[in-house]
Formats: structure tokens, sequence, C-alpha cells
């Protein structure tokens, strides 16, 4: 009889014990992402113009890795066209401003036509698997751009040229600034609620053996679809403030609303910060865009290249990305730290070895 005494005290002091560590994590994820945010909002009481312009375009990107985290990191899609959301997002404000219709509407609306469109691609897309659904991913934005370019969408080429709102120069750039800050807290607290909801748990669960997650009775497709519309929304919103803050853009050349490019750095932002994480797509972003924009006004003649290097460095040495490798090194004992060095080392002498047999 004591020793049924006891284990029932047991179990009432274990359920009355405090959760885990790990299981506050996304606490302590959610705390430091809105301070990085509340620090980055400081920058315009620099008065430094370019530094304002900087940390706008970090900001924004900022809200498209957290969005791509959506597809990308929770549900595990390799997604490759998710700019076609910021384009929509773009030309919708953008043709709606050009026939005198309020912005708010356009704001309202382009995450809308992108929410639908996700729908109705991610209906047939997402029955594909692996490297076709990237493949058709891209396709996807990229014919869209091509649409637009061909139809003479807004002007000659699909270019796009917007008379400036009714505000100074510097106050429209704060405005602007602060209008990608506020969608980025909105998506970071979108992505934390996401963590904790069985939506989140179904599509990690389909990103790490989606085969047992229809064996438990996961609707696996579904869920996609929705990750996918999920992840349109906060990119398409970005477009359109984006739209209005450039004045001038095209489809498809460098820096256009249906740039490849905007994609790529979206995945490579959400690998380096930490796919599926919270704080992740934030760090990344804030990482490489701001040595994107360092690299190509110190080497612009090979910014690229330094690109592309960055992209094969995050491949070999952080595939899981800064938050887990940290989360790893805090819960992981001495001997186990001790062979972080080992694995660097590792990965240099795969490269070292790559570079010789190509005779690079």
């Amino acid at each position: 009889m004591a020793r049924q005494t006891s284990d029932r005290e047991i179990v009432a002091n274990s359920a009355s014990a405090p959760a885990p560590r790990e299981s506050r994590a996304w606490l302590w994820s959610l705390g430091l992402g809105v301070a990085i945010l509340a620090l980055i909002g400081l920058i315009p009481l620099t008065g430094d113009q370019s530094a304002l312009s900087l940390w706008t375009f970090i900001a924004m990107y900022c809200v498209l890795a957290q969005g791509w985290n959506f597809i990308g990191g929770f549900a595990g899609r390799a997604a490759f066209g998710n700019v076609v959301f910021f384009g929509i997002g773009a030309y919708t404000v953008a043709l709606l401003l050009n026939r005198n219709l309020p912005y708010w509407l356009g704001l309202v609306l382009a995450p809308l036509l992108a929410g639908i469109f996700a729908f109705l691609v991610g209906l047939p897309v997402l029955r594909l698997r692996g490297h076709y659904f990237a493949i058709a991913t891209l396709g996807v934005a990229a014919a869209v751009g091509e649409v637009i370019q061909s139809k003479n969408v807004g002007a000659p080429s699909g270019e796009i040229s917007l008379s400036p709102p009714a505000l100074t120069y510097q106050v429209a750039n704060v405005l602007f600034f602060y209008s990608f800050l506020a969608l980025s807290l909105v998506t970071l607290l979108g992505t934390t609620w996401l963590t904790r909801t069985r939506f989140g748990y179904a599509l990690v669960a389909i990103r790490e053996n989606e085969q047992a997650a229809e064996a438990l009775g996961i609707a696996t497709y579904w869920y996609k679809v929705g990750a996918f519309v999920l992840s349109a929304l906060p990119i398409a919103v970005a477009g359109g403030l984006f739209a209005y803050w450039q004045l001038s853009f095209d489809p498809v050349g460098e820096g256009g609303a249906f740039d490849a490019s905007i994609s790529v750095a979206m995945v490579l932002m959400t690998f380096l910060g930490g796919a599926g994480t919270i704080l992740g797509p934030i760090l990344g972003a804030i990482i490489i865009e701001y040595l994107a924009q360092y690299t190509s006004i110190t080497y612009p003649t090979i910014h690229a290249l330094l690109f592309g290097a960055l992209i094969v460095l995050v491949t070999i040495f952080l595939p899981q990305g800064l938050v887990r490798l940290v989360q790893e090194l805090l819960r992981a004992p001495v001997g186990v730290k001790q062979s972080y060095p080992m694995r660097v080392r590792q990965g240099v002498r795969r490269v070292t070895r790559f570079i010789l047999s190509n005779g690079i």
C-alpha cells in the first residue's frame, strides 16, 4: 500500500513539474526574434539613408525567407518558384495604383490573389515529389513572368512605373521600412503559432517521413497545399510593399518582380539560419542580404561568384542551419561538443578533394 501511495505521489509530482527546457524553446526563439526586430527598428534614428535602404531590403527578405519556411522548412518541399507570389503581389498593387484605386485595396487583394493562385497551382504541382516539384515550381514562376512581359502588362515589356506617394522621400522610406518590419513581426508570430498547432506538427511529420505520416492518418496532400497557400500570403504582401517602394520595376530582369534569384535567396537564407525553425529565417536573411549588398558594392565583378561559393559552403558546413547547430551545442555533452571541429575539418577535406579532382 505504501508502495502504491508513493507511486501516486511520484505521478502527481511529475504532472505538476515544469516542462523540459526544450518545450520552452519556442518562447526563447520568439523573444529573440522580437528583440532582433526591435533593434533593427532603431535604424531610422541614425539618419543614414543608405543604411535605411539596406535594412529595408533586409527586413523585406526576412519576410520572404519566413514565408518560404512554411513550405520549405516545415513541410520540407523544395519550392524554387515562390517568387511568383512576390510578383503577383507587386503587379496587383501596381495595376490598381495605375487605375487610381487605393493602395490599401491592393495590399488586401495581393495575398488573396496569391493565395488562390497557390491553391490552384498547388493542386497538381504538389502531387510531384523531389526535384520534379522543385523544377515545376521554378517553371511556373518563370512562365508567369514571361506571360506578363509578352502581354505588355502595365507597359511595353511589362515594365511598371508608378507615381511616388504624396510624402517626402525620407518620410516615405521610413514608412516602408517600418511596414516591412511590421510584416516580418506578424510573420514571426504566425510561425510561432504554427509550431504550437496540430497543423504545424502534421507538416513536420510530413517533412520527416511522408509515408509514415500517411499511415498515421494525416491527409498529407491537403496539408502540403495548405502550407503552400500559407507561404504565399506574406510574400505577396511584401511584393505589394516593394512595388510602391521601388516605383519602377519589370517582370523578369535583374531585380525584377519575378527574378529567379529572389527565390534562390529565400532558400539560402532559410537554410543558413535553420529551415523549420522560428528564428532561423530572420538570422539567415540578415546575414545573407547584408553580405550580398556589401559584396555587390565592394566586389562587383565577383559578386555572383562569392554568392555561389556561399551556397556551397552553407550546404557543406551548415546543412542544419545556425539555429540547430547552436541548439545541438547547448544540449550536447562535452565529448560531443569536441567532435564539431572534427566535422569542420572533414568538410574542409571534402572541399579540397573536390577542387583538386576537378583541377580548379
